[in-house]
This record gives structure tokens, sequence and C-alpha cells, in this order.
């Protein structure tokens, strides 16, 4: 029991310790208080005496045009730190009030995180892209290295020339050396043109692996974008409320497959070659391998154009029997970048595919009886049923009869102008229930979301029912103007440790930021 005691303690003493190191917008330290001149708050010291000074010199040089901040924390806890950065740039209210020229940097080590958070005045010149390039191209060598101090002095120094300002020497610094020794040993006798086509073909089945990943966590497919049918007293009902078919026939394991095989043909291959390089000898090996690169190259591209061209124009078949409208069909399967990139890369067989989509669309009319596939007409004497005539007058759903040389009659059904103002009525189907009051349950404010119901009443049935729908919780963010000296001051010496930053002189014994505000742009870097 003791022992049990014991260990309960020293997991309490531990949980603690580690949400004290995790700091909070409200905890961490304002040094801009204890001198205006002061750009950095780096209370985890990331930093040497001789970079801090650098970085305020160097940031205080172009005031006028940006008031760029560093801060620099070991953790942050769970919380996601381009939202952090937000509210501390809009708590400590960093730039001026007008022009909103603030820009905060913020480096989370345990999260592996550099967040750049502009104000709307300095999105102009440090723009998004700006910025990610300044993260991968100076910072990210150096972090990766594990030199942060390294790469926070890089970052600063390339934002200073962003503004035209003058780089410290302080801030110049070398790049780390990456140079992987294990490259020494390379054998240069293999052909360049093997090793690029091993390294395409290997990445070929993650990237199809990724692909379908995303497909199906979208939840689209093509297979999706089908036409929807139903017949009601002799007449075809059409639903084409999904919106029109892009053509592509890369749908969930299919795109996965097509990789897969493309890399058991050069696996299959590579084996064969080295069987046939073993019982003939005497061929040179560097030719024989740049000859399998290229017969799996071909029979590879081959085969994707095959799968690509061929799927799209089985699905685009199947599709143009459901629909009045086929040609619409076949012009998105022939124009469907999948089909045309495919082409490209094999064209003495996406050619061939080309020429039959061309007679697809040649072939077919603009409007076409899905029953026997000859050419329709508008039916302007067609009389609706009422529940269909009603959606129709409400503007919820439009409805157009069409009917063709054999008597056959199809309505094909779309969405109306008004069509998000109705929803469907749970007791006769129609399409004709109407918001017609909001009644709040709860409100929402800053620590909890809020409920609101929504009452439909149907205009066909008279049915009314209800509906709950959640109000998202609000979020206030506190202005920095409002900070008060004292209470940062306190927070500071709270927090156990002497600043780098408070060894600076300037002629202003204090100061504060200008209360500007975050404009939501910047970078989000991780390494």
């Amino acid at each position: 029991m003791k022992k049990l005691t014991i260990l309960v303690i020293w997991v309490f003493a531990f949980l603690s310790l580690s949400a004290q190191n995790a700091w909070t917008v409200q905890t961490v330290p304002n040094t801009r208080l204890e001198n205006n001149d002061i750009h950095v708050s780096d209370p985890d010291s990331y930093l040497s005496d001789s970079a801090e000074m650098n970085i305020n010199t160097a940031l205080c040089a172009i005031r006028e045009q940006a008031d760029v901040f560093l801060v620099t924390l070991s953790s942050i806890g769970d919380a996601d730190p381009k939202r952090f950065a937000t509210q501390l740039l809009n708590y400590w209210g960093i730039g001026d009030a007008e022009t909103n020229n603030g820009v905060l940097l913020l480096f989370v080590e345990d999260q592996h995180a550099l967040e750049f958070e502009t104000g709307y005045g300095a999105e102009e010149t440090l723009t998004d892209a700006r910025c990610e390039r300044i993260f991968t191209n100076t910072i990210v060598p150096y972090f990766r290295a594990g030199d942060y101090e390294g790469g926070l002095c890089a970052g600063v120094g390339e934002i200073v020339s962003v503004y035209g300002g003058t780089i410290p020497l302080g801030l110049v610094t070398t790049l780390p050396n990456n140079d992987d020794e294990g490259f020494e040993d390379f054998d240069s006798d293999i052909s360049p043109i093997f090793l690029l086509l091993v390294l395409a073909v290997f990445a070929m089945p993650v990237v199809g692996l990724v692909y379908w990943a995303y497909k199906r966590n979208k939840g689209k497919s093509a297979g999706t974008d089908s036409y929807h049918s139903c017949e009601e007293n002799g007449v075809t009902y059409i639903d084409s409320f999904k919106t029109a078919w892009s053509g592509s026939p890369w749908e969930g394991k299919g795109c996965l497959g097509a990789l897969m095989l493309g890399f058991s043909i050069f696996v299959f291959l590579f084996l064969a070659i080295l069987f046939v390089n073993y019982l003939f000898p005497d061929i040179e090996e560097n030719r024989m391998l740049d000859l399998v690169s290229v017969i799996t190259i071909v029979l590879y591209l081959t085969w994707v154009c095959f799968r690509q061209n061929h799927r799209a124009l089985k699905m685009a078949d199947k599709l143009a029997k459901q629909t009045i409208r086929p040609l619409e069909v076949y012009k998105a399967a022939y124009n469907n970048t999948g089909t045309k990139i495919a082409t490209w890369m094999a064209p003495w067989l996406g050619w061939v595919y080309r020429l039959i989509f061309k007679k697809r669309i040649k072939q077919n009319n603009d409007l076409q009886c899905p029953m026997c596939h000859v050419e329709m007409k508008k039916d302007g004497g067609f009389a609706l049923p009422e529940v269909h005539a009603l959606e129709n007058r409400l503007e919820a759903l439009k409805f157009t009869p069409y009917y063709c040389a054999n008597g056959h009659k199809v309505v094909l059904k779309e969405r109306g102008s008004q069509y998000s103002k109705f929803q469907a009525c749970p007791t006769c189907g129609a399409f004709t229930s109407k918001l017609v009051n909001i009644k709040t349950i709860r409100e929402a404010n800053y620590s909890h979301s809020g409920e609101k119901e929504e009452t439909y009443e149907c205009q066909h049935c008279g049915h009314s029912f209800k509906k709950a729908v959640t109000i998202p919780m609000l979020y206030h963010y506190t202005g920095g103007s409002s900070y008060s000296s004292s209470s940062s001051r306190s927070s500071s010496s709270s927090s156990g440790r002497s600043y780098h930053s408070s060894s600076h002189s300037s002629s202003r014994s204090s100061g504060s930021f200008g209360g500007g505000r975050s404009g939501g742009g910047g970078y989000s870097g991780r390494w």
C-alpha cells in the first residue's frame, strides 16, 4: 500500500510538472512592456544573448514598415499552434492599430511548429507564399540539423531583407552541412536512367495508396454521379440533382490496382533480366538494364492509358443509357484531364480511344430517349401530377417533360431556383416543406454552443415538423491595449528566469504594442 501511495504521488507530481511547462497565451512573458525596442520573448532560452541582441537590432530598424515579434516556447501543450499564434497576436495587440502591420513568429519545439502570423497591413509585403519560401528554403535546413538559433536568426534576416532593412553581421549564418557520407561508396557504374525508373516505380504504389485514401475519405467517386430514375404512371422521372459527371474513372481500388500492377510488371521484368544476364553473362549489364527500363515504362504507360480510357468509355456508356443527355456524358469523359494526360503519356494507344470518343459524340443527340435511344423533344402539353406541379410552381424543383417518336415520356427533375428554402416532408414525401419559424432554445456564449429549433410546414399536406440545429460557440479575443504593465511584469517574474532582453538599453524605459490585430494570413511550418 505504501508503494502504491508513493507511485500515485510521483504520477501527480509528473503531471503537474508537465502542466506547468506548457505555456498559455496569458502566461507567455510580454517583454515589450519592459522596453519598447524589444522584439523577442525567449522564456525557454533558445537564443544566446548575442543572437537576441542582433534580432532586436534588426527588427527595430524595420519597425515603421512592420512590427515583427519573435516568441520561442518549448511547449504549448495540446493547443493548436496556428490558433495560439492568432490569439497571442491579438492578446498583445502586436502592430499598429491603424495599419495592422504586426507580424508574430511563434516557435514551438515539441510540436516542431513555426507559425508566421500576420496582420492585414503586413500581408501585402510578407505574403503567405513568401513566408512559406522563407521557412522551407532558409529555416528548415537549420532546424533539421538541430540548430534552432541559426534557423531563427536566418529567418529573421530574410524578413528584414524583404522590408529593405540591413541584416546585421550577427544574423548571417552558414548553412549546416547535410552531406550524406553514405554516398561515398555509391557505385557510379549503375545507370542513372535505371535508378530514376526504380525510384519512380517504387513511388507509384505509394501515390496510388494516398490518392485512394483521399478519394475514400472524401466519399466521392465517379460511380456516385450516376443518374437516378423511377417510373410513375408510365412516365420515367430522371433525377439529375448531382453535379455533372467529371468523366474521371479513377475510383477506389481501381487506381491503386493499376499502379500496383505497374509495379508488378517492373519486378517481373527485373527478375527476368537478372535470369537472362545469368544465362548470357557476356551481355553488357548496363545496356540490358536500360533496355529493361525502356520496355517497362512503355508497358506501364500502355497499361495506364488502356485502363484510364477504357474505364472512362465503359462508364460513359453506362451513364449515357440512364440520361436523356448522353452527349454531355461523352463530352465529360472526352475532356477529362485524366484521359487527356493518359493519351499524351501513351499516344500509340490513347489516340485510338480519342477517335472512339469522337465517334460516340458524333453519333449521339443532345436529347435522347433512355429506352429506345431516339431523339426526344419537349412535351408542351404534358400535365404534371399535383405534387410535382406544386414543387415546380414553388421553384423548389424544376420538371421538364420530353417525349420521343415511340411514345416514351421522360421528365427530367432538377433543382429549382428556390431549392435551398425547402425540405422534404416526412409525411407525404413532397419537397415542399418551408421554414416558418425559428425558436432559440439556448443562446451560444463563450463557454458552450447554443441550440435553436426550426419549424417547417409542408405546403402540400399541411404537416409541420421541427428540427434541432446547433448554434456555434462564440469566441472572444482580448486586445493588447487593455493588457496592464503590472500584470505582465508579475507574470514575467513568476516564470523564474531573467530574460536576455532586459539587458538592452533604450532611451525609453517602458513600452507596449500598438493594438494591432491578426489578418489570418501567414504560414504554418512543420519540420
